[in-house]
């Protein structure tokens, strides 16, 4: 008998699958510090582990609207160009997501209750956002998901500064400009 075959044989801890998700997710995370961001977590109302849970299965996790803060959704090209212009001016932008056809931005809590801009809705108490793990950042996705601003703590963009940054880029768009 050789000195190997002695050994106790280890039976691999993760499948190929997993092995292979864990890779995609540490490549996708770029910037990430690797830290997920519990207090944000925390601060939703979604339950923390089942939050954890399904990112460590590459699902989407339900996160509620409406308790620490309302999402404004809006339709995916105007949602860019909003973004930029944000950008552009220097605010302050909190996590934002992108779905096939949607930017979704979190803003605080009632922030965005008199949002009368056509093209958007605002998501609030009882609604839930599907979102990816904190490090799939766009161009990276999860289920056809991904963020352009990962939460971090407790920053949200401003309400009053996300409705000047989409009228503009309506406005814009509307004009033919390509900015």
């Amino acid at each position: 008998m050789t000195t190997n075959e002695a050994l106790p044989q280890r039976t691999p801890a993760h499948s190929t699958q997993d092995r292979i998700r864990r890779a995609n997710l540490a490549d996708a995370a770029g910037g990430f510090d690797g830290f997920v961001p519990l207090e944000w977590l925390k601060m939703s109302g979604a339950p923390v582990s089942e939050t954890l849970i399904a990112w460590s299965q590459g699902k989407l996790a339900e996160i509620p609207a409406g308790v620490q803060w309302d999402v404004v959704q809006m339709e995916r090209r105007r949602g860019w160009r909003t973004v930029t212009a944000l950008r552009t001016a220097g605010a302050t932008i909190g996590p934002v997501l992108h779905s096939e056809s949607h930017i979704e931005v979190l803003v605080p809590l009632g922030s965005a209750a008199d949002w009368d801009q056509d093209g958007a809705t605002v998501l609030g108490p009882g609604e839930a956002l599907l979102v990816p793990h904190p490090a799939v950042i766009a161009p990276h996705t999860q289920n056809a998901r991904s963020w352009i601003v990962a939460p971090k703590g407790a920053v949200f963009t401003d309400g009053a500064a996300l409705y000047e940054a989409y009228a503009a880029a309506g406005a814009n768009m509307s004009m033919g400009g390509t900015r």
